[in-house]
C-alpha cells in the first residue's frame, strides 16, 4: 500500500504546498477559464505519475487530472462552506483509493478486504462505539441533566452569552475523546481532558453567582465521561487483545 500512500502524500502537497491563495481566487473568479485550473491539475497528475510504480502507468495521473478537474470545477460553483470542502477533499480522496485498487492493488485485494472488514466483529463493536458516543448519548444527557441546565439557564441568561449548541459539540467531541483513550487503552489522556477542561472553564464558572453553573457543568461532565469510560470498557471486553510481541532471547 505504499503506493497508496505516496498518492495521498501527493494529493496534499499538490492541493495545499503547491496551490496559493492567489491561485484559488483566479479559480474562483474564472472557472473552467481560468489557465491556473488546469495548472493544477497537471501538477496532480505529474506528482502521482512520479509517485507510480511504474512509468508505463501512464492511466493514472491522466484519470487523476481528469477527475480532479471535474470535482475541483463542480466546487468552484458552491458557495464557500466547509461542507463542500470536506466532500472535495473526500471524492479526491476516494477517486486515489478507486484508481489504486484498479491499476495497482494486488488482484482481488478489495472484495478480500471489504468481505474481512464487514465480518469483523472489532470493526463493528469500534463503529457502534462511536455512534453511542456522539448523538445518541447527547440526547440522554440533556434529558438527563435538564433540570439543573433550566435553574443554571435562569441565573446566568441575563449575563452569558453562548454559542448555538456550543455545549452539544463539544460534549460530542469530548466523548470521542474519551472513548477512543479507553479502547486504545491510554486512560491517562482522559485525567489530561478533564484537567484541560478545568482550566477552560474555570474562568467562567468562578465567583459564587456561577455556583449552579459550576454544579450543572460539573453534573453533565461527570456523567458524559462515566458513560463514555463504560462503553469504551464494553467495546475493549469484545475486541480481541493484541498478540505479545515476539521478544528474542538474547542469553541462553
Amino acid at each position: 500500500m505504499v503506493t497508496l500512500f505516496q498518492w495521498i502524500f501527493a494529493h496534499l502537497v499538490g492541493d495545499f504546498l503547491l496551490q496559493s491563495r492567489a491561485m484559488v481566487r483566479h479559480k474562483q473568479r474564472l472557472k473552467a477559464r481560468s489557465w491556473m485550473l488546469y495548472a493544477h491539475c497537471a501538477i496532480h497528475g505529474l506528482l502521482v505519475y512520479l509517485f507510480a510504480p511504474g512509468w508505463n502507468l501512464w492511466i493514472a495521473p491522466l484519470l487523476v487530472m481528469l477527475t480532479h478537474f471535474i470535482i475541483d470545477l463542480w466546487k468552484l460553483y458552491q458557495s464557500d462552506k466547509v461542507v463542500y470542502f470536506i466532500i472535495d477533499q473526500v471524492a479526491h480522496l476516494l477517486t486515489l483509493f478507486g484508481i489504486w485498487c484498479v491499476f495497482v492493488a494486488p488482484k482481488g485485494w478489495a472484495p478480500q478486504q471489504w468481505v474481512s472488514v464487514m465480518h469483523n466483529e472489532a470493526t463493528w463493536a469500534i463503529a457502534a462505539g462511536y455512534l453511542t458516543v456522539t448523538f445518541p448519548l447527547s440526547l440522554l444527557l440533556a434529558s438527563a441533566t435538564q433540570r439543573w441546565r433550566r435553574e443554571a439557564e435562569e441565573q446566568t441568561m441575563r449575563s452569558s452569552v453562548s454559542l448555538n449548541e456550543a455545549g452539544k459539540w463539544i460534549g460530542i467531541f469530548e466523548r470521542i475523546l474519551v472513548f477512543t483513550f479507553v479502547i486504545t487503552s491510554h486512560f491517562e489522556g482522559i485525567g489530561f481532558l478533564i484537567a484541560a477542561k478545568s482550566i477552560l472553564r474555570f474562568n467562567d464558572i468562578k465567583g459564587t453567582e456561577a455556583r449552579k453553573e459550576a454544579e450543572y457543568i460539573l453534573i453533565g461532565t461527570l456523567m458524559s465521561f462515566s458513560l463514555s469510560i463504560l462503553i469504551g470498557l464494553v467495546v475493549r471486553s469484545v475486541i480481541p487483545a493484541p498478540a505479545a510481541p515476539v521478544v528474542p532471547h538474547l542469553f541462553p
